[in-house]
């Protein structure tokens, strides 16, 4: 490609205004999937859907395509999510008169990931329709994203054929790029203790509440060090203020770059489970379950360099992260694909205040296009080390 297409700003706010008012809590994707379904084939694409509902009991599977271009091999694939965290209304997106996509209903905005989904839809179109040579390239939208990543850790490892990936699910101004994320333990932990009246005989009972709160008070939560944190986020029990009660849970996580940290951070929250449990004289069953594995690719890596280049070419200087969350990038990476994940322009996400800018939506299209473009003289060699942990 000589001159490079230029994205339109009414396509691009068309595309996320009617992407964003469509409803797609995690697994609940099927209205949003099948616009996105519509689009893809309305270019001649052909697009595929693998059964990860059926498997995390959802409506709906993850989403891929080939976009053929020059070469029967793809150099990248760019990957997004259709999902949003639970909405409990109505999104009602606008574009005010700042430039600027928020939501007038007091709900979230579904920024994170539907400024992607816009952005990689329009791309493909421009490239679909100039009649301009392009390389090859793939898309994939992933389910569940929200809820621990179920879609992409459903989906077959045969589904990509591209040797590196950028996933687009980062918040912050286009420009930055996650290098660095971290593994993550949920934890669940169930107190069961006997009830009784809590002024008539609360001798008789043993408090699951009790117990629990015992259990969160010889936690250390909160930021741990430079790249370990820990949280307890859930609590519930009890049915009334005068019954001492005989069920607790309590739900959380901890998250480390440092998988050796991670293991006695986990170790450390279940061994204060258990000498509450045994303190108070009261039952208890922990859940531990490993959500996913950290990732950290160097400078050399192809899809760092690609990205830097890309970013570079559309006049942006790029920033390098370590972030503190996972991706569907910490899932590619594990498997072998080294994945990178793009900074948006979706700020305060998963909050009522949550905007994304007209401009960082165009900034983020043309990156697209111009990683589309560059992407042969990043991609890897056959049989070269892929990725860098």
């Amino acid at each position: 490609m000589t001159e490079s297409l230029t994205p339109s700003r009414d396509r691009l706010t068309e595309l996320f205004l009617s992407l964003a008012r469509i409803p797609s809590p995690s697994r609940h994707e099927r209205a949003v999937a099948d616009v996105v379904i519509r689009h893809l084939m309305e270019l001649g694409l052909s697009v595929h859907e693998d059964e990860a509902g059926n498997a995390i009991e959802g409506d709906t599977g993850n989403l891929w395509c080939l976009v053929p271009g020059d070469g029967p091999d793809p150099h990248v694939a760019f990957g997004t999510h259709l999902d949003t965290v639970f909405c409990n209304g109505p999104i009602e997106p606008i574009l005010d008169s700042d430039g600027v996509f928020r939501s007038a209903s007091g709900t979230i905005l579904g920024a994170d990931d539907k400024v992607a989904v816009a952005a990689v839809l329009h791309a493909t179109e421009l490239l679909k329709e100039s009649g301009r040579p392009f390389p090859s390239y793939e898309l994939f939208f992933t389910v569940a994203e929200e809820v621990g990543l179920l879609g992409s850790r459903h989906m077959d490892e045969r589904a990509l054929r591209s040797p590196m990936a950028a996933v687009l699910d980062s918040s912050g101004p286009v420009g930055g790029m996650v290098v660095r994320a971290p593994s993550q333990e949920s934890l669940h932990a169930t107190f069961r203790g006997l009830a009784a009246h809590a002024g008539l005989e609360p001798e008789r009972g043993r408090s699951a509440i009790q117990a629990a709160a015992m259990a969160v008070a010889g936690m250390q939560l909160g930021r741990l060090d430079d790249e370990t944190s820990a949280n307890i986020g859930v609590i519930r029990g009890g049915t009334a203020g005068n019954i001492i009660p005989d069920l607790c849970e309590i739900e959380g996580e901890c998250r480390s770059h440092n998988d050796e940290k991670l293991t006695r951070v986990a170790a450390s929250m279940v061994d204060a489970i258990q000498q509450a449990a045994a303190q108070t004289g009261v039952d208890v069953d922990v859940d531990l379950v490993h959500e996913y594995r950290s990732f950290a690719l160097t400078s050399d890596s192809p899809a760092v360099r690609l990205g830097k280049a890309g970013i570079s070419a559309i006049g942006l200087e790029a920033e390098i992260h370590s972030s503190g969350g996972g991706s569907d990038a910490n899932v590619l990476n594990a498997r072998g694909l080294p994945s990178i994940n793009l900074q948006t322009g979706m700020m305060r996400v998963h909050s009522s205040d949550e905007y994304v800018t007209l401009d960082d939506l165009e900034r983020l299209c043309a990156l697209l296009l111009k990683l589309v473009e560059l992407a042969p003289d990043f991609a890897p060699k056959a049989g070269a080390a892929q990725v860098d942990l």
